[in-house]
């Protein structure tokens, strides 16, 4: 049998004439510059001096200023942090406001560590501000969920405004902001983060599983003091282990410091463009939410082709897409449309293929 063609998943395309010599120029020079035993012989809970200065300096890509080194945590990828973060501003019992449709890995997180969520209502910008207050005052969150730059799945982007209010409302109602700031690297103009807009209650992260390359496992988190990020991730809170391999935190800081990030995110960004200029020419006269450099697609569909239906015969035909219902929090029906991602398939020939299956599956629900 063969096996399903990938496109539920939203990884960067595979940039190989980028990211290899760029890999291998960088472990030598790791290898090179650091014994083996020095630089693995003991645990860099918070990550090292270097791999955190480079932390901040990626993240500096983002946010309005530079942050100070000891305000960053070097982790072993996204998840790690949130579980960190979940289970310490939120924790068992506690409350998370999300909105309606996001990461569907949350509801995972919640179950794992007994906490609530609830769903804020939302528009073409994400959540709604008046919608999210009556939650902050109902059910008092302790944090929100946020990822306001080409969210996951719809590829909502919130305006400066919108951003403003949403800070103000945290604000006053003293609740933290986790902002998933993953996919912003790749578009050019975007605003800045949210977090920029409250950092005194801001958990910013940002790594680089969708920016360069899924299984590297660096991500970086910006705390909104160096006294919290002691805090927060010290050998003594034993939830998970969230340290990166030093080796791996080594190898991003060389991409870092010198100019091989940005070059490995130009190709990735290069690549999502074609990609998605393929679905814009053969969906045309759909209703297709998402920009050049999103690394995933939010197709509408007929009244009359619910989800599920339209997957499951996209499946049949070898191809792997998520459903609406995937992503849905709270109580409310989740909209008649699907999420297919540009980058997971490894090459634009796979990805061709599995893109002319959901074209030709879309548009025979037409006739």
């Amino acid at each position: 049998m063969t096996s399903l063609l990938n496109m539920s998943g939203n990884l960067p395309p595979r940039v190989p004439h980028a990211f290899d010599p760029i890999y291998r120029a960088a472990l030598s020079q790791v290898m090179s510059e650091w014994q083996p035993s020095d630089l693995l012989g003991s645990h860099q809970f918070r990550g090292g001096e270097r791999d955190r200065a480079a932390g901040a300096k990626f993240v500096g890509l983002r946010l309005p200023e530079t942050p100070s080194p000891q305000r960053v945590v070097v982790a072993n990828g996204t998840q790690s942090i949130l579980t960190m973060l979940l289970y310490g501003l939120v924790g068992k019992g506690g409350s998370l406001a999300i909105e309606a449709l996001s990461y569907p890995t949350i509801r995972q997180f919640a179950d794992m560590l007994g906490f609530n969520v609830h769903a804020v209502p939302m528009d073409g910008e994400g959540i709604e501000p008046d919608a999210f207050e009556t939650v902050c005052r109902r059910h008092h969150p302790s944090a929100y969920y946020a990822m306001p730059t080409l969210q996951n799945p719809t590829t909502a982007t919130m305006g400066v405004e919108r951003r403003r209010a949403i800070a103000d409302i945290c604000r006053r109602y003293g609740v933290a902001i986790i902002e998933d700031d993953i996919y912003s690297l790749l578009p050019r103009d975007v605003p800045p983060p949210l977090s920029a807009f409250a950092p005194e209650l801001s958990w910013y992260v940002v790594g680089t599983a969708k920016s360069m390359v899924p299984a590297l496992k660096v991500a970086y988190l910006v705390a909104p003091t160096s006294e919290a990020a002691a805090e927060r991730f010290w050998p003594g809170v034993r939830a998970t282990y969230w340290m990166c391999a030093p080796i791996n935190a080594a190898v991003a800081s060389s991409f870092i410091d010198g100019d091989g990030a940005v070059q490995i995110i130009d190709a990735v960004r290069t690549e999502t463009r074609e990609r998605q200029a393929m679905v814009a020419s053969r969906l045309a006269g759909a209703e297709v939410c998402s920009i050049p450099e999103c690394l995933h697609v939010w197709l509408s569909l007929p009244h009359d082709r619910p989800a599920a239906e339209f997957v499951a015969k996209v499946r049949e035909l070898g191809v792997d897409i998520g459903a609406s219902s995937t992503y849905a929090f709270g109580e409310a029906s989740p909209p008649n449309a699907v999420r297919f991602g540009t980058g997971t398939p490894g090459d634009r020939t796979a990805f061709e293929r599995g893109l002319d299956t959901i074209v030709r599956v879309f548009f025979d629900s037409q006739r």
